[in-house]
């Protein structure tokens, strides 16, 4: 799990104002950014691109890089660029993997409430052939709204450029393979 500090505010500070019976100036917020593309390629293909994490670097414009491996416990760092082209970098935990099927992680600060979010990939097969590939975001706790670079702030804009970069990569993977077999 990700740890932040925000200077001058601490749990105790929060447990003494609860305890107090002193409302604290925040109200929970939640974002939710969902979206999807369909691809033209087989689920299996798909997932490999997806859990392929050193690769990303040399195709997905949002998403930079992924140390670590695609295992439900397991806490990776994440490199994103933001909108305005800065990188920085999030250490979420896996919290599930279904191969071909779905990928997971959960970024949260130790103080509950106050920041958390959930990233979710996942593949679809569709009846005519191919799959559709859910690229969902849930932020929540009182601090999603105030800080640059989460939730909405990295914008519908950047998931659409990573869904593009992925299904234009799997279609010519496709492709590839289709004529390397004929």
């Amino acid at each position: 799990m990700s740890r932040h500090r925000i200077p001058g505010l601490t749990s105790s500070l929060l447990t003494e104002r609860a305890c107090a019976g002193l409302q604290i100036p925040y109200t929970l917020s939640m974002q939710q950014l969902e979206t999807h593309i369909d691809i033209h390629a087989p689920a299996s293909l798909v997932w490999a691109i997806l859990a392929d994490f050193r690769a990303y670097k040399r195709w997905n414009p949002s998403i930079r890089g992924i140390l670590g491996r695609p295992a439900t416990g397991a806490q990776i760092e994440v490199s994103l660029r933001s909108l305005q082209g800065s990188d920085f970098r999030i250490r979420p935990t896996i919290v599930r993997v279904r191969e071909a099927k779905e990928l997971r992680w959960v970024e949260r600060w130790t103080l509950p409430g106050f920041f958390s979010s959930e990233r979710r990939f996942r593949i679809e097969p569709l009846p005519q052939g191919g799959v559709r590939f859910h690229h969902d975001e849930h932020v929540k706790g009182i601090m999603a709204r105030l800080l640059p670079g989460r939730g909405h702030v990295r914008g519908q804009s950047g998931f659409d450029a990573m869904n593009a970069a992925l299904k234009q990569r799997a279609e010519r993977a496709c492709v590839a393979s289709l004529a390397a077999t004929s």
